[in-house]
């Protein structure tokens, strides 16, 4: 079991976690191997009043770094945005909120698993209609409102209404900011580990906002011997009541979630490959739309990495939507 923990933790973008606000320490560099290196990435300060485009979209980079201003938390939060090839304002795009795995940050994606490659590669080919990813920053929340006090923190999580900045903050500013389609049928919601947890949560509690969840060896706990981080499992579900309104299992029973397209997968030698078919089981026999695609792999970014193409096609195979 411990040693399962240790290889989870580091499995999770091998990244020091970044929690709260711009201007805070900054986090640890991440030590990269031979075969990786950072993406350009331009940085764009904009207000929360949505005047004007940043002025990377004026260059030639994929992806930047926006940044904006949340009244909830009182200060600036970062995000990466990837741009298809030929972005035009003139063009409406879906749009996939991709959430990094514990201990991750905005960029994980980007700088560690280089979703942006694939997505330039699969859009290149046909096999994808272009789209816009949006990684926010939002710390080790599992993407919950939360306060202090209210449950036991393990130690390493991050307390704040982080639920209502994604929902409430994030979402319609990039619907003001960038060129999206607004409607449900062109956006989606993913992450792996924790942000498969988050992307689930948020997705079958806002089910008329998404119209897909992607849930990527998700974090997910039944109470039963086998659950792995139970420190985390108690402060999420401190009570009967959190757990009825955050519980991936609880919300499949008690929330309307036939329009939604669900997407659950994980490695076979993923020790939470066993919980997440158990929610791909429970979801079919609510007759809700989910695929279960289990491969090879653990639960680290080789596995993730060598599903990247699965991911974005289930996202947004090129069949269509209208824009």
């Amino acid at each position: 079991m411990k040693m399962y923990m240790v290889a989870m933790v580091m499995g999770c973008f091998v990244l020091i976690m970044l929690s709260g606000c711009i201007g805070k320490p900054e986090p640890l560099k991440q030590s990269l191997s031979p075969n990786q290196s950072i993406i350009p990435v331009q940085s764009a300060k904009v207000s929360d009043k949505g005047q004007g485009r940043p002025d990377a979209l004026k260059g030639d980079y994929q992806v930047v770094t926006d940044r904006l201003y949340s009244k909830r938390f009182d200060c600036e939060l970062e995000m990466s945005v990837y741009l298809p090839p030929a972005y035009s304002p003139d063009t409406k795009y879906p749009v996939l909120y991709l959430l990094y795995g514990y201990g991750g940050m905005h960029d994980s994606w980007f700088t560690y698993l280089n979703i942006h490659q694939v997505a330039d590669r699969l859009i290149d080919e046909g096999k994808i209609d272009p789209l816009i990813i949006v990684s926010p920053d939002y710390g080790n929340s599992f993407g919950v409102n939360s306060v202090e006090g209210e449950g036991k923190d393990p130690g390493s999580v991050d307390i704040g209404p982080y639920e209502d900045y994604l929902i409430l903050e994030l979402i319609p500013y990039i619907d003001r900011q960038y060129s999206t389609v607004t409607a449900r049928a062109g956006r989606y919601v993913g992450g792996a580990s924790m942000g498969g947890y988050a992307a689930l949560y948020l997705g079958f509690n806002h089910p008329k906002l998404f119209s897909k969840v992607g849930a990527h060896s998700a974090a997910l706990w039944n109470y039963s011997e086998t659950d792995q981080f139970t420190g985390q499992r108690d402060w999420l579900y401190a009570n009967e009541s959190l757990r009825d309104n955050r519980d991936p299992f609880k919300l499949a029973e008690s929330r309307q979630l036939n329009e939604l397209e669900v997407y659950l997968d994980s490695g076979t030698e993923d020790a939470l490959a066993e919980k997440d078919y158990l929610l791909y089981e429970l979801l079919q026999s609510k007759g809700i739309d989910a695929q279960w695609a289990p491969h090879p792999g653990g639960h680290d970014g080789t596995y993730w990495s060598s599903q990247l193409e699965n991911y974005l096609i289930f996202y947004n195979k090129s069949d269509g939507v209208k824009k």
